[in-house]
């Protein structure tokens, strides 16, 4: 009888955690299909952009996906994951849109081994970026662009949207995404 209970206490618990597991869904900011790689390389020597922090609210480092419901009331959607950190996401979705977008920058990600090599530095603070109520996705923070020599900054706030045409996670994430192209097309205007 005992070992009846165990074997029923296991089967349990087991199909508790496949339930649930298989109810996860998992989301990438970009889904890699895009066929260019990369702007086409110039023979000259290109100013270096180096991307530095990108730093996220609070609210975006977990890995559920977020939606405001009202002013003051979030959600996390639980069955609703993101596939990697957006800490890591969105600065490696940044690049990838800055470099297929100029041809007159090499942009980079902040390390050791370009420091001293840049002309600009950049830094982004990240407030807001999930879907709300009103069937839009939001994209807000600052940006600073900051001059190797350090005598010219450039701080903006910035304020992107996008309005939801169906239902559902994966649409928002589409749209989410193509907020981040946004940006990148309003930092290569101000540069």
């Amino acid at each position: 009888m005992k070992r009846l209970l165990v074997v029923c206490c296991v089967l349990m618990l087991v199909g508790c955690a496949s339930s649930s597991s298989s109810n996860l869904n998992y989301y990438l900011l970009d889904s890699g299909n895009s066929g260019i790689t990369g702007a086409i390389q110039a023979n000259e020597p290109r100013p270096l952009l180096l991307l530095g922090e990108v730093t996220l609210t609070e609210l975006l480092r977990q890995s559920s996906l977020l939606v405001q419901l009202e002013d003051h009331q979030m959600h996390y959607a639980l069955q609703h994951i993101w596939a990697e950190p957006l800490e890591e996401a969105i600065p490696r979705v940044l690049l990838k849109d800055l470099r297929q977008r100029s041809n007159d920058f090499n942009f980079e990600r902040g390390s050791t081994e370009w420091f001293g090599k840049e002309t600009y530095r950049l830094k982004i603070q990240i407030d807001q970026f999930y879907p709300n109520a009103e069937q839009q996705v939001v994209l807000s923070g600052r940006y600073w662009l900051t001059t190797v020599e350090g005598d010219k900054t450039i701080a903006r706030d910035f304020l992107l949207t996008d309005t939801l045409s169906q239902d559902g996670y994966g649409h928002a994430v589409v749209k989410m995404r193509r907020l981040v192209t946004l940006l990148a097309d309003s930092l290569l205007r101000s540069m």
